[in-house]
């Protein structure tokens, strides 16, 4: 989600909007996904059902039926109802846009989201951006109270300390160990550490997987990994490697096939700085 809204720079509640719902399943499906975190583009994605509503325009507008109707296809290809699609295609018979449709229309058995609950989401995440950049201290206060997102619990707990709240006792009171960040190895390679902030897992082209990681490396100081494998890591886990350095949608990611976990104890045996 990071990355998406590098590459949208929301200006607008309707730009918080399409970003809810482009990051969901439907929207993108894992192939598609993963080419979009390289090179998005609105044009790249201006055909494709973002959110559910567009499934039911298409599958109106392809066959001649009412909304209605339309949305009792579209539901049967989110459940897999066999006979339901037997006879959209039946429908469809030779239109020009049959395997258009028909590619798009398989994505539904994932999760997406109505339009209706995509502005819902895309007012709150615009609501706690204004939140955060206008109230600070009393944004992270609420962060520690009531927050369950997709970052790690020590992401929240550092954002509070940078602003002067009193935090759970932890590492982040004395500071990020030596040796987190980026150094430059040799010609476009940099060898990488950081602990793990954030990260998912997709299905890339050719069934290739693709894990993106994001990894705290000081206080505010990010970075983005795109491991080319399925990469398993726990809460607290330190990415070690090495890759190249890449450029896409306004932000810089490293790219690389060369990533090891540690434990903090490991850490700790290379470098001198532990934390409490």
């Amino acid at each position: 989600m990071r990355r998406l809204f590098r590459a949208i720079q929301p200006t607008c509640v309707q730009d918080c909007v399409f970003a809810t719902a482009m990051i969901r399943p439907v929207a993108m499906s894992g192939r598609q996904k993963a080419a979009m975190f390289q090179d998005w583009s609105k044009e790249a994605v201006q055909d494709s059902i973002v959110f559910e509503d567009d499934a039911i325009e298409i599958i109106s507008s392809i066959i001649g039926v009412d909304n209605y109707e339309a949305d009792m296809y579209r539901r049967a290809f989110a459940k897999k109802n066999d006979e339901k699609i037997l006879e959209f295609v039946e429908r469809l018979g030779n239109n020009p846009r049959k395997q258009e449709a028909m590619a798009a229309l398989q994505e539904l058995s994932g999760f997406g989201l109505c339009r209706a609950h995509a502005v819902n989401l895309g007012r709150l995440i615009w609501a706690l951006a204004y939140q955060k950049a206008h109230n600070p201290e009393a944004f992270w206060r609420a962060n520690l109270k009531h927050c369950e997102g997709s970052y790690r619990g020590w992401v929240y707990q550092c954002e509070a300390h940078r602003k002067g709240i009193e935090t759970k006792p932890g590492w982040w009171q004395t500071g990020f160990p030596r040796g987190f960040g980026v150094r430059q190895q040799w010609l476009d390679r940099v060898e990488f550490a950081g602990v793990i902030a954030n990260g998912r897992v997709f299905r890339g082209r050719n069934n290739r997987w693709v894990t993106f990681v994001t990894l705290g490396t000081n206080y505010g100081e990010y970075i983005d990994v795109t491991i080319q494998k399925p990469f398993g890591y726990r809460d607290g886990d330190i990415v070690i490697g090495s890759g190249k350095v890449k450029h896409s949608n306004n932000s810089d990611y490293i790219q690389t096939t060369d990533a090891k976990l540690l434990t903090w104890s490991e850490w700790n045996g290379r470098n001198t700085k532990t934390p409490s």
